[in-house]
This record gives C-alpha cells, structure tokens and sequence, in this order.
C-alpha cells in the first residue's frame, strides 16, 4: 500500500512537548485543529461547517525546531505522512489521524515570523523501528489522556489538554474543555481567500523573540 502524504493549514491547539528516551531517541508531538469554512452567499460571513483534529508527530531535528518555534495558538502549515491509528477504550474500537511530520511552518497569512538556523552539537541519526515503536508508546499515553507513560519523560511538562481528550477519549466535556474547542472551531479557515477577517491577537504570539 503507498503512502498517503498531505499538507495541512490548521492551528495548534497546546503548546508541543518533546520526550526524550534512554537511548537519546526524540520526538515532539503536537495537536492542531483544521476547520473547513466556507463562504455564507446570503450573510456574506465565513462559516465553519467541520473541525478535523490531527496529532503531528515531529522526529530528530524537526522535533527539536517545533519544540523551540510551535507555541498554543500558532497558525501553522504542515506536510507529512498520513497515519490513521486504531485503539480500544472501554470495549470500543477508536480512531485518530496521526501525522509524522517532513515539514512543519508558521503560516504567514496570519502574522510574521523569523528564522534563525539552529546550531547543534550533535548528529541525529536514523530512528530504528524499535525506537520508533517505543516512542509511539510512551507518547500516545499523554496524546489521548494528557498522562506520560513509563519510559518517556516530557521536556517541558504542562497540563493535559481536556478539549482534545473529550474528542478522542469520549469523555464528558467541562465547560473549560467546550471554551478551548469553540476556540479551535473559530480561529483561521483552511482557504486561500485573503478577503476573510483575521484574529489580530494571534498576531503578537506568532512574533519570534
């Protein structure tokens, strides 16, 4: 079966956090919403008819950049492999769209940013199918419940985002959890159209330092 790449245009819905295991592997994960608005004829008004939620899953240096660059809020850009991952919770089958990023970036319709070429003092090499398999599963604990599994550490900590574990873990959703998802719904649209308003307080956060 061939693989299935696409680009995204979406916001990132918490801030990213890399984990680093005993044999020095890394990998930051990432949560980013992707609305599809379209257009109202009647109303003249940018509507949002679907919110699609992706985990992006960054290794090696790109792990180590979006660690650095990608903060909550961020409208970013993102090319990668598509994975659709199955799991089990409470006797049901469950589905998420996991992508393994190539390349992730701010997108530059909604703010400015810019770029300053990392300086590292070491290699990164290849991940093996171990490593990978290891980090998929001390990170895909804290992906659908917020918790870090043994074997993992995060490099930055933070509270489990409950927007994203109400989607994926079925669980009620608190009316903090319903703010952050009306949040994610109502930022940027996934469109070319440079006539759609902006939401000029993101503008400041996408600003590097």
């Amino acid at each position: 079966m061939s693989d299935i790449y696409v680009t995204l245009s979406g916001n990132v819905t918490d801030d990213p956090r890399q984990y680093r295991f005993r044999d020095g592997s890394r990998v930051t994960s990432m949560r980013m919403a992707v609305n599809r608005r379209v257009l109202d004829q009647q109303t003249n008004t940018w509507q949002t008819r679907d919110t699609t939620y992706y985990v992006v899953r960054c290794y090696r240096g790109l792990a180590d950049n979006v660690q650095q660059s990608i903060r909550k809020g961020h409208p970013v850009v993102v090319y990668g492999k598509l994975r659709i991952k199955q799991f089990e919770r409470e006797g049901e089958q469950r589905f998420w769209a996991e992508i393994e990023a190539s390349s992730v970036g701010h997108d530059l319709r909604w703010g400015i940013t810019t770029y300053e070429k990392p300086v590292r003092a070491y290699s990164a090499g290849a991940v093996s199918d171990d490593d990978r398999q290891a980090m998929e599963d001390g990170t895909r604990e804290w992906e659908l419940t917020g918790r870090t599994a043994d074997g993992a550490r995060s490099a930055d900590g933070g509270e489990a985002d409950e927007a994203f574990d109400a989607l994926v873990g079925g669980r009620s959703t608190t009316p903090a959890a319903r703010r952050a998802l009306g949040a994610a719904d109502g930022e940027h649209a996934d469109d070319t159209d440079d006539t759609e308003d902006t939401d000029d307080s993101l503008l400041p956060r996408v600003l590097a330092a």
